[in-house]
């Protein structure tokens, strides 16, 4: 059997690749805003988000105990290069992106994301200048053609996220393909159950 040689990353940062999304927030400043990250996770109900402690969003997000997660596709680089790099601006008008109130939190939903959720603080970490906001996913909403008739099927098949990669030195964005595998048939026996 031949093994991989493996090496040490002599990096303080590394992406492996995670889904760009633009949190929506209320700023006191410009009534209401956006910021881009790539550190998201959900497990049901709970979602994690990280960002950097000292950033305007931080603060409104720690403050009003609400925002949303809102998942953009490949159309929208411009608007996510602007929402991640004009700290302290009105980034909203500045990428002239129309948007929505939630229903249950009072944070901007972006029209022009194919998938949006609205969220409640339920904790903040803080560690070595970031923090890990833990919330409740209270609204998930989708683009019509990714959810069935009856709203219980997400078709991620048809969805085109945007991936952040690299390390300190050079980050890229990763585009999905239309290839695509169904869960369990990849082993012998496997089924395609989701429940």
């Amino acid at each position: 059997m031949f093994l991989k040689e493996k090496v040490e990353i002599d990096t303080r940062k590394l992406y492996y690749g995670f889904p760009v999304v633009l949190l929506g927030y209320k700023d006191d400043k410009f009534k209401y805003n956006s910021t881009t990250t790539s550190s998201s996770y959900t497990l049901g109900n709970t979602i994690t988000v990280g960002i950097k402690a000292d950033s305007c969003a931080a603060r409104y997000i720690s403050k009003y105990k609400e925002f949303t997660v809102n998942v953009p596709c490949e159309n929208l680089m411009s608007e996510i290069e602007i929402c991640g790099f004009f700290s302290g601006h009105n980034k909203l008008q500045q990428s002239d992106m129309p948007y929505t109130l939630g229903k249950y939190v009072d944070a901007p939903l972006i029209d022009d994301c194919f998938l949006s959720l609205e969220c409640k603080v339920v904790n903040i970490i803080e560690n070595e200048g970031y923090i890990n906001i833990i919330g409740e996913i209270k609204r998930r909403i989708a683009d019509k053609y990714l959810v069935s008739e009856d709203g219980k099927v997400f078709y991620s098949e048809n969805m085109k996220t945007i991936h952040f990669s690299g390390c300190s030195s050079k980050r890229v964005y990763r585009y999905l393909s239309d290839e695509v595998g169904e869960l369990g048939v990849f082993v012998e026996g496997g089924t395609n159950n989701c429940g």
